[in-house]
């Protein structure tokens, strides 16, 4: 016989055997031998419980109880790995970006709005209607314009006042003059991986700072096509940021509904349930042929 179809015999080192001996452990659910100490504890009280219960005479009926004891302590593993995949899918259900996209009613979401919310919400924000609507009227008022239209900071003055107001403020926080703001915002323009920035709601359009004179009085140096660019970014900014919002204050609550309403790989949890299955059979067939030997015994 050639001898590459020789049967073997299996490992034949001590360290091969006991490699051999240790496959079944590699999974969990089909261990031969308890894969912690945990589990052979509960093997050995359980076959106290069960010796006392059914009192085995014979050899045969003390084999019987060592079977219905693993596969006892088989079907507890089980159900903690069971338990496992459900705390598992419920961690993983908790990932603020699947709140975020349940929420969009399955809009694509930009990536960098996705970013800024998640960044948001873990300042801990709190929601501010009278922000939400000063923001609503502002995109408004702003894309009411013909943007062609504005000539100079004269013009947002005069048609402008929600768009006015809101500057002025943003000037008198950072504490620089109008030009130098409307310069510094449109020269950010330029740079394509800004991130969504969130506007600041609380008090949107009040204007209660430093005179509007002296932030004011270079504002014939502002180019037109400056003072464009930045009110029509500014529009597309309060677009992303209200609906940005608003899934924002409702992401906690969906994270929760997520995580109670997880559920594990259906074809795991399938997996799991075959070998409970076969436990149960196995376990409640060991009984009943223990239960038969110990009848026949008494009878005689």
């Amino acid at each position: 016989m050639p001898n590459k179809i020789k049967n073997t015999s299996g490992p034949k080192t001590d360290e091969g055997k006991a490699n051999s001996s240790r496959n079944s452990t590699t999974h969990g659910l089909t261990a031969r031998r308890w894969i912690n100490t945990d589990e052979q504890s509960l093997f050995d009280e359980t076959v106290k419980n069960l010796t006392v219960d059914f009192d085995p005479q014979t050899y045969i009926e003390k084999i019987l109880i060592a079977k219905m004891d693993e596969c006892s302590v088989r079907l507890i593993r089980i159900q903690n790995t069971e338990n496992a995949m459900f705390d598992l899918a419920s961690i993983e259900a908790e990932h603020t970006v699947k709140a975020i996209k349940s929420l969009s009613n399955n809009c694509e979401l930009d990536s960098r709005l996705i970013d800024s919310i998640e960044a948001a919400r873990l300042g801990k924000p709190t929601c501010n209607p009278r922000a939400t609507v000063d923001k609503i009227n502002l995109m408004d008022e702003i894309d009411f314009q013909n943007l062609s239209d504005v000539s100079g900071w004269g013009y947002v003055e005069k048609h402008m006042p929600m768009a006015e107001a809101y500057i002025i403020k943003k000037c008198s926080e950072e504490d620089l003059d109008l030009y130098s703001f409307i310069l510094r915002e449109t020269e950010n323009l330029a740079n394509v991986n800004k991130k969504i920035k969130f506007i600041n709601g609380g008090a949107l359009l009040d204007n209660r700072f430093s005179p509007k004179v002296k932030m004011t009085q270079d504002s014939n140096k502002i180019q037109s096509t400056s003072l464009q660019r930045y009110l029509e970014q500014l529009s597309r900014n309060l677009g992303s940021d209200i609906p940005a919002q608003m899934i924002l204050h409702n992401t906690s609550k969906r994270s929760q509904q997520l995580k109670d309403a997880a559920m594990p790989d259906t074809q795991k949890l399938s997996f799991i349930q075959r070998y409970r299955t076969a436990d149960e059979r196995q376990f409640s067939e060991t009984l009943g042929k223990l239960l038969e030997l110990q009848k026949r015994r008494n009878s005689i």
